[in-house]
C-alpha cells in the first residue's frame, strides 16, 4: 500500500485508515479475518488443492501484514501530526498573550500613530467642572480631567455614563494606571492644555489606583507678552505679569448657567494686555492685587474686540508673588 507523500493529504487519508483499521480489529465480523478463516477452512476440506490454497493463504497473510504495517505507519504519523499541531497551538497562544500585553508609555509619547496596546501612569492634577451638552442625539454630560506625569500633561474626557463613573472614581492628586483609552485630536478652540491630543474613556477602559514615585510639582514654561501677537489664537501658555488695574467683579447668567467674571489689566516689559478671570479664579483672587506679580499656569490666548486678550480656564493656576 502506497502512502501519499503530501503531509496534508496523508493526515486526511491516514485518519480514515486508522478509524477503519481500528474498527476492523475490534469488530467480530472483520472482513479480513473472515477471509483468512475461510481460507483455513478451505485448506482443511480440499487437501488435493494444496498448492492453490497455499497460494491464497500466502496472499491473505501478505494482506494482513500489509494492514498491520499500515496501522503502525498511520499511528506513527498520527502521533507526529498531533505533536506538531500541539506545538503550533502552544506557539500561537504564546504570541497572542505577548501581543495583548499593554506597553507603558509617557504622556509626551501619545499620538494617533500608536499601533500597539498601551497603558499610562499619571496623576490627576485637575478635575474640571462637569458640563452638560445638547445636540441632535439628545442631552448628555462631559467630564474633563488633567493628567500629568514627569514628561507632560494631557486632558482626559468622559461622556455620559463614563462621565458619571470617572467623576466618582478619580480623585484630584491621586495617581492611576489607565489602560484601553482612545486617542483623538482636538480643536484648538476646546483645548485646555497645550498637548495636541486628548484621551477619551471608552467601554474597554480600565482604571486602577497606583503609587507613583513621581512627585508632581507645578512647573512653568513662561511666554513673554511681546510674543502674544505671534501666537495662534487659543494657545495655552504660562505668563508672569504685573497687575496695573483691577476692574472688579461682574456676575450673570447665560442659558441657565451662572458665571462670575473679573477683568484686570496686566503688563510685562512695557507690553500691556487685558486678562479675564472666570468663576473660581475671579472669586478667590484677593481684592488688593494692584502692583502684584502673578505667575499664571495654563491661560488661553483669546481675541476680543479686535485685540488679543488672556482668559483663565478651570485648570488655570495663579500664584501671587
Amino acid at each position: 500500500m502506497d502512502i501519499p507523500h503530501n503531509n496534508e493529504v496523508s493526515v486526511i487519508v491516514l485518519n480514515d485508515s486508522v478509524n477503519n483499521a481500528e474498527h476492523e480489529e475490534d469488530n467480530s465480523d472483520n472482513n479480513v479475518i473472515y477471509d483468512i478463516s475461510d481460507m483455513y477452512e478451505n485448506t482443511d476440506q480440499n487437501q488435493d488443492n494444496n498448492n492453490h490454497e497455499n497460494n491464497e493463504q500466502n496472499n491473505s497473510n501478505e494482506h494482513y501484514e500489509t494492514t498491520d504495517d499500515t496501522l503502525q505507519t498511520v499511528q506513527t504519523r498520527t502521533i507526529t501530526y498531533h505533536l506538531i499541531s500541539q506545538s503550533y497551538d502552544n506557539a500561537l497562544n504564546s504570541v497572542v498573550i505577548l501581543d495583548t500585553q499593554s506597553k507603558l508609555i509617557k504622556i509626551d509619547q501619545i499620538n494617533i500613530d500608536i499601533d500597539f496596546p498601551w497603558k499610562l501612569h499619571a496623576i490627576v492634577s485637575c478635575k474640571h467642572p462637569k458640563r452638560t451638552f445638547s445636540n441632535l442625539n439628545g442631552e448628555g454630560e462631559i467630564s474633563t480631567f488633567d493628567l500629568v506625569d514627569n514628561t507632560s500633561a494631557i486632558n482626559l474626557i468622559a461622556f455620559n455614563l463614563d462621565s458619571y463613573i470617572m467623576s466618582n472614581k478619580l480623585i484630584e492628586g491621586q495617581s492611576y494606571e489607565f489602560d484601553g483609552l482612545s486617542i483623538r485630536s482636538v480643536d484648538d478652540l476646546y483645548k485646555k492644555l497645550p498637548h495636541e491630543f486628548q484621551l477619551m474613556v471608552n467601554k474597554t477602559t480600565t482604571v486602577r489606583e497606583i503609587t507613583m514615585s513621581f512627585n508632581y510639582e507645578l512647573t512653568y514654561n513662561f511666554i513673554n507678552l511681546n510674543q502674544i501677537e505671534t501666537l495662534p489664537i487659543n494657545s495655552i501658555i504660562d505668563v508672569e505679569v504685573t497687575v496695573l488695574r483691577d476692574y472688579g467683579i461682574t456676575a450673570g447668567n447665560t442659558n441657565g448657567n451662572s458665571w462670575v467674571r473679573r477683568e484686570i489689566h496686566v503688563a510685562q516689559d512695557g507690553v500691556h494686555i487685558k486678562l479675564t478671570l472666570w468663576n473660581e479664579q475671579a472669586k478667590t483672587i484677593p481684592k488688593s492685587i494692584i502692583q502684584k506679580t502673578l505667575k499664571i499656569k495654563n491661560i488661553k490666548v483669546d481675541f476680543f474686540n479686535g485685540s488679543r486678550t488672556l482668559v483663565t480656564l478651570a485648570n488655570t493656576r495663579i500664584a501671587i508673588i
